[in-house]
């Protein structure tokens, strides 16, 4: 029997497995909430265009009395008290900035960009990671199958040895050897199935299930047929979201430049209060207003705003740097990516042949030594060769489907079918 006992598993497909991954991770939400963050600074700052009102509540007690309103005219003198009750609510509203607060909303909305083209590559990111697991299940899934089949047939072909050998048709060492092999087989067949139970508690980790009661179900053999002739690695830059994210980074430090500019420039901005002053038990309360034009402009600082505007002029030639270095480092991936592709794809041709020369050697060593004319080792090496090339090409399938996440992740590609591009 085999060592692996068969139960009823639900279905579960590598599209169900992504959109389960997208909706539970945390990383994903991280960003989301991130981005949600980042609208609401946007608010926040363009809220500084408009109206502002202040309320002042104060109470006072003085050493000496003093006055509690102003003088009213020649002779008239105002009341006087220790205790002195105040309230107020000031008003200002921002009729010329010089343009900061556009430049900081567009640096907002630069922001928020940004946040959009990572919360893309965090969805990139999770998306190959779950890509990744889904195959090697699959992988040690259909290993775990042609090894179980040959256990099965080792197992065959041990009670048929047995029986020869009790009725001493084929030598002891014969016997031991079909013995050998079957417990060879078994050990990997354990340590192939321990392993993929070890692979699907990882993607159950990954997508948010509690438990590893699913079946895979989609083919390892690759659907997609990728041809790189011609190829250039320049046309995917801009699809990827982190280029996205260094460029808007660029002109988010242009913008930061623009920003620091404007302290050159004075403020205008209207103003006004009402309230009411009162003195001990509340007496003698008059209102109390005020109004008028406020212009500030600062003409001296002692450089700290030709400082703060050359900070930000070499931050923005870091941003470009970083923006050049990630295109090289990117070009880098894609063009290794399809190095893998192509590897991948000639390893799997060549398996393929191997496999089916293998299949077929196996067969007719195994008729041969049904009749008699063949050797237990030729038997046992036939079989081996024929699982090695097996196994090597459900290893080359899995390559293959790993260099082509490995390419759409470095294009960008690889969450387009999700996210309804």
């Amino acid at each position: 029997m085999s060592p692996l006992t068969g139960m009823a598993q639900k279905s579960l497909s590598l599209e169900e497995a992504i959109r389960l991954a997208l909706k539970h991770h945390p990383s994903i939400k991280a960003q989301k909430d991130a981005l949600k963050a980042s609208r609401f600074a946007k608010k926040a700052t363009s809220a500084n265009r408009w109206l502002k009102a202040n309320l002042i509540l104060q109470a006072e007690r003085h050493n000496d009395p003093v006055t509690i309103t102003s003088i009213k005219g020649p002779g008239q003198f105002p009341p006087f008290s220790r205790d002195i009750y105040f309230w107020q609510v000031e008003a200002t509203f921002p009729l010329y900035e010089g343009g900061r607060v556009a430049q900081e909303v567009k640096i907002k909305d630069l922001e928020i960009n940004i946040r959009q083209s990572l919360l893309r590559q965090s969805t990139e990111d999770l998306i190959a990671n779950v890509k990744q697991l889904y195959f090697q299940v699959l992988y040690l899934k259909n290993l775990a199958k042609a090894q179980r089949e040959l256990y099965r047939l080792l197992e065959k072909q041990y009670r048929d040895a047995s029986l020869k050998y009790q009725v001493g048709k084929i030598a002891k060492l014969d016997l031991l050897y079909f013995k050998r092999a079957l417990e060879e087989e078994k050990a990997l067949l354990l340590a192939s199935e321990n392993n993929l139970r070890l692979a699907k508690k990882l993607l159950a980790l990954v997508i948010g299930l509690e438990d590893t009661s699913f079946e895979v179900s989609s083919a390892l053999e690759p659907s997609k047929k990728l041809d790189f002739n011609p190829f250039s690695a320049d046309k995917f830059l801009d699809q990827r979201p982190d280029v996205k994210a260094a460029k808007l980074k660029v002109k988010q430090a242009e913008a930061a430049i623009s920003r620091a500019k404007r302290e050159y420039l004075p403020t205008l901005s209207a103003f006004s209060s009402y309230g009411r002053r009162a003195g001990a038990g509340l007496n003698n309360d008059e209102e109390v207003w005020v109004a008028g034009v406020r212009l500030n402009w600062s003409i001296f600082d002692s450089g700290v705003k030709r400082n703060l505007v050359k900070e930000k002029q070499a931050l923005w030639l870091a941003a470009k740097e970083e923006l050049e270095s990630l295109r090289l480092a990117a070009s880098q991936e894609i063009i290794s990516a399809v190095s893998r592709i192509n590897s991948a794809k000639s390893q799997v041709n060549r398996l393929k042949a191997a496999e089916e020369f293998a299949r077929e050697a196996y067969k007719r060593e195994a008729f041969r030594y049904q009749a008699g004319a063949g050797s237990i080792n030729d038997l046992l090496q036939a079989q081996e060769a024929w699982l090695r090339t097996k196994s090597n090409l459900l290893k080359a399938y899995y390559d293959l489907n790993t260099a082509t996440i490995s390419f759409e992740l470095a294009t960008g590609q690889i969450a387009k079918e999700f996210l309804n591009e």
